[in-house]
């Protein structure tokens, strides 16, 4: 006596169908620790040189600072940008 499954043929596409979703699972687990794996290797990008500066211009623009408090700030951020000879 067969069963249901072996009469329809749905144990073979069952089984296939499982193989294959498993099979996109396991790519998917795969890529996803590469790019973990990378992303904690490679760490945080450096910031760029503008960045400090521009952010001090606008605590000036939104009147957090002075214009003196800004000059200094501003120097300063200069003279340790500057190369030193």
């Amino acid at each position: 006596m067969h069963s249901f499954i072996h009469e329809t043929g749905a144990g073979y596409w069952l089984g296939h169908s499982l193989m294959v979703i498993l099979m996109i699972a396991v790519f998917a687990l795969i890529l996803a620790g590469a790019y973990l794996l990378l992303s904690a290797l490679l760490g945080r990008p450096q910031t760029h040189d503008g960045e400090p500066l521009q952010a001090l211009a606008g605590r000036y623009a939104r009147g957090e600072i002075d214009r003196e408090e800004f000059l200094r700030r501003q120097q300063d951020l200069l003279d340790l940008h500057s190369p030193r000879t």
